[in-house]
């Protein structure tokens, strides 16, 4: 790679008889009567009439220019790529442990206070999310899908056209539990039997979108999850993913590391 032309010290004329070096310009002649071809000739162009002729310098020898070597991109960058957005920039990426979530309570916003029906309808919200982790998931989906709730509840159940706390909490389980691959394609739970548990006639996954929009960053143009991993939803951040999400973002994480690590090994190799 990055090898050019005049790296090689090979002379043209070794591979083609008649070619001349290309230190030496000539002005080649050809005299045509009636399109036939009657005679030919050759002289330096040192010596011929078209010396300084400004034509001669504009024209585009395309056969002496070779393409700029393409940049190599590692194979693992893709990857790296994806888990930083996932989790939130490459520091988080390189700081993240699998520490379990704890067991938390669901912490009302300071928007909902008092005995109103924002506060109400965040209660049944969090009843519903409550009531679909123990049937569905574990302590840590719950703490997840309350830390979501209190997050983005404010837009979507506290406003003045307020949401079904139903489908706000369809919502929440939505992208919370894309994030963390719990629910189709990435896992064994399906929108049917949430609805089925909700009694929703159709699940809202439009509404899973918009809380997933609040919760996250967008996706940078460069990156995009590459077709060997989990389609998961990024959200951006760690505090919602479960501890078994984390740990297998951070054996991700090591793999390219070693990756990159044998590659070196093999470049210092090579160059020695």
């Amino acid at each position: 790679m990055g090898e050019r032309y005049e790296d090689y010290a090979v002379e043209p004329d070794r591979w083609s008889t008649g070619y001349r070096s290309p230190r030496e310009r000539t002005v080649s002649y050809v005299v045509l009567v009636d399109g036939r071809v009657v005679d030919t000739w050759y002289e330096p162009l040192t010596e011929s009439p078209w010396l300084g002729d400004p034509r001669v310098e504009k024209v585009e020898r395309l056969w002496r220019h070779e393409p700029p070597p393409k940049k190599e991109v590692a194979p693992w960058r893709a990857t790296v790529d994806w888990l930083e957005h996932v989790v939130g920039g490459p520091e988080s990426l390189d700081q993240l442990t699998s520490d379990p979530l704890p067991d938390e309570e669901l912490t009302l916003p300071a928007e909902a206070v008092g005995d109103g029906d924002v506060v109400a309808r965040f209660r049944r919200s969090g009843e519903v999310l409550d009531g679909l982790a123990g049937v569905y998931f574990d302590g840590e989906i719950r703490t997840a899908f309350r830390r979501a709730l209190a997050a983005v509840g404010v837009d979507l159940i506290g406003g003045r056209v307020p949401e079904d706390p139903v489908q706000a909490a369809a919502g929440v389980c939505w992208a919370v539990g894309r994030a963390n691959g719990v629910l189709a394609p990435a896992g064994r739970v399906t929108q049917k039997v949430l609805c089925a548990q909700l009694g929703l006639a159709s699940f809202p996954a439009a509404k899973g979108r918009t809380v997933a929009r609040l919760l996250g960053t967008p996706q940078p143009p460069w990156v995009s999850r590459p077709g060997t991993l989990p389609d998961i939803e990024p959200l951006s951040r760690t505090d919602l993913l479960t501890s078994r999400t984390r740990r297998e973002i951070i054996a991700l994480r090591d793999a390219t590391v070693a990756a990159e690590a044998r590659a070196a090994a093999q470049r210092q190799g090579s160059d020695a």
